[in-house]
């Protein structure tokens, strides 16, 4: 039996369970339908029962598609406990049709087992369990208000606590309560029920949550990917491939790499594959095939135009998420008008007594110099007023340098105030500033200095090509923009107190970059879902989600107090007074 013969058995089978579900929750609407009274005498539930279970059984249904483990083994028992169920109703047509069905998807679920590879963690499947617990602290809790209700009704030892919890079983299976209660006491049980589904509902999404074990980061995977990135990396952010917060792919029939972190069931790559332009496709498709097979949905960032038509031809969804400063070293100059601010700035700091040095660790390691780094970090951390960013984000990486460069500037005391750690990119034809870092202490314009100093050295031996990285949502502009342009839009114009998005592309914009290079996000499936930009954030940030939305709530109090300085309102303004 070919592959693709048994994918699409297996995809029928899971339609079929799909529509059987949707059919089960819409008869649930229809009370007095001859169908929905047959399905009540099989299932032996009520309404209630029978839309809560296809809601599971339809996300089920999701998860068999994706190939998810845990989901085939939860399907199956469900499958044998409907076929339990509905022995004793053998008699009825309706339920022998029922027990055919269940027991034909049994049989291909149990056949094509294999196909459903994908695992889920130990951690999720525990999350599972204690999540599946509290509907049975729901169900005990309405056998205990029950029982403090009834017990007066019944007098006393008519009832029971265990008659109690009895019937708080028979309402979560749709049974219903068979003595009469007060509009209260059955409003607290419909409260109860669906509290106790939603806890069933959530206990089999975690139990069936995709999971990949974690590559062993071993030193020879690390030269080999390092060889890689001096031969072919094209992207500027390529290099922090090599940081130890990402994982890594390497190609099975083609030489190439790719970084990657996990958040959720979201696979989350910083910048391009890396290999040979005529290897990409093939590297491509391998991974996403892996993400496919794994259950993951895929989402690369700083991607740039140099693969993007591939990209599309693969199916992936791509939009604009910021534009890049680059410098061609042979043409980069600061005279003229354009260069002012970058003159006025290395002039104050020249004469306060700012000399820039580079230090190499790989030539003489220096004790002295890199405690001074150390201060340097610690100062400029006490400085931010967010979190600091991550996987987007390399370290200084003293401890194993390679093939960083180190620039630092000193004052007129000979003390260090500041550094810059770079990386390569194009085969060491370019670097880029990555970590950038400065004291309490340091002078006005030590940072343009350092640049500008070591992009003179860089094309004083030849390199072609310097970068600031990416000015995240920089540059978006279209009219025409998409649903998720927009969506970029609206942060990059509301969460710049948390992010400073707008203050890193001025601060990058005034050392007069050559040329903006496109940046894209590319996803994988085409429209993506909230979670996967739930994703991007946490993996660069966990606390982002909550500084983002402190700090749009801090904009809009800021507005409402003084809003002479909204923006908005200016505009508004000045359209009126026209």
């Amino acid at each position: 039996m070919t592959q693709s013969f048994r994918i699409r058995v297996e995809n029928i089978c899971i339609l079929i369970l799909g529509f059987l579900s949707l059919g089960m929750f819409a008869l649930s609407f229809f009370h007095h339908l001859p169908a929905e009274a047959a399905l009540l005498v099989s299932t032996e539930m009520d309404w209630m029962v029978q839309r809560a279970s296809s809601v599971v059984l339809l996300c089920l249904c999701m998860q068999l598609w994706k190939r998810k483990h845990a989901a085939r083994v939860i399907t199956q028992a469900l499958l044998l406990l409907d076929f339990v169920s509905n022995i004793p109703h053998v008699s009825d047509l309706f339920s022998l049709a029922c027990m055919g069905s269940d027991v034909i998807l049994f049989l291909v679920f149990f056949w094509f087992r294999s196909d459903f590879c994908c695992p889920a963690s130990k951690t999720n499947r525990k999350r599972g369990f204690l999540i599946l617990l509290l509907s049975l602290v729901g169900v005990t809790a309405n056998a205990v208000i029950s029982y403090h209700y009834l017990t007066p009704i019944l007098g006393g030892g008519q009832h029971t606590l265990l008659d109690s919890f009895e019937e708080s079983l028979d309402i979560l299976l749709g049974n219903g309560a068979s003595i009469p209660v007060s509009h209260g006491a059955h409003m607290l049980e419909l409260v109860m029920f669906w509290f106790s589904w939603a806890c069933i509902l959530a206990a089999l999404l975690y139990a069936v949550r995709p999971w990949l074990t974690p590559s062993t980061r071993r030193e020879s995977d690390l030269q080999h990917a390092r060889t890689l990135l001096n031969l072919y990396s094209q992207n500027s952010c390529s290099y922090l491939a090599l940081e130890d917060d990402k994982q890594l792919y390497f190609g099975r029939n083609v030489d190439g790499v790719i970084p990657y972190g996990v958040v959720g069931d979201t696979i989350i790559v910083n910048g391009d594959p890396v290999c040979a332009d005529l290897d990409f496709p093939v590297l491509l498709a391998e991974f996403k095939e892996f993400c496919e097979k794994s259950a993951h949905k895929l989402f690369f960032l700083s991607v740039t135009d140099h693969f993007l038509e591939e990209y599309k031809r693969q199916g992936f969804g791509y939009v604009k998420c910021g534009e890049e400063a680059r410098f061609s070293l042979a043409d980069y100059e600061i005279s003229g008008k354009k260069g002012a601010k970058m003159r006025m700035n290395i002039n104050h700091a020249k004469k306060a007594g700012v000399t820039v040095l580079e230090y190499r660790p790989l030539e003489q390691r220096n004790q002295e110099i890199e405690n001074a780094f150390e201060r340097v970090t610690n100062e400029w951390l006490g400085q931010k007023k967010s979190s600091l960013l991550a996987f987007t984000m390399g370290k200084a990486g003293l401890d194993n340098p390679m093939d960083k460069r180190y620039f630092y500037a000193t004052d007129a005391d000979r003390k260090i105030v500041a550094f810059i750690a770079f990386v390569p990119f194009l085969g060491k034809d370019g670097y880029m500033a990555d970590v950038t870092r400065h004291g309490n202490d340091a002078p006005s314009g030590v940072m343009e200095t350092i640049i500008y100093e070591a992009f003179q050295t860089f094309r004083s031996e030849g390199i072609h090509y310097g970068s600031l990285g990416v000015a995240p949502l920089a540059g978006l502009d279209d009219e025409k923009a998409s649903l998720v342009e927009r969506l970029l839009r609206f942060v990059y114009n509301n969460l710049n107190d948390c992010y400073g998005f707008k203050d890193l592309y001025r601060a990058k914009e005034k050392y007069s970059p050559t040329e903006w290079i496109p940046a894209y996000y590319i996803y994988l499936p085409k429209h993506p879902t909230p979670d996967m930009f739930y994703a991007v954030v946490k993996i660069q940030n966990p606390n982002g989600i909550r500084e983002g939305l402190q700090s749009f709530l801090k904009g809009k109090l800021h507005h409402e107090e003084h809003p002479r300085n909204d923006p908005h309102k200016q505009r508004e303004d000045q359209r009126k007074n026209n």
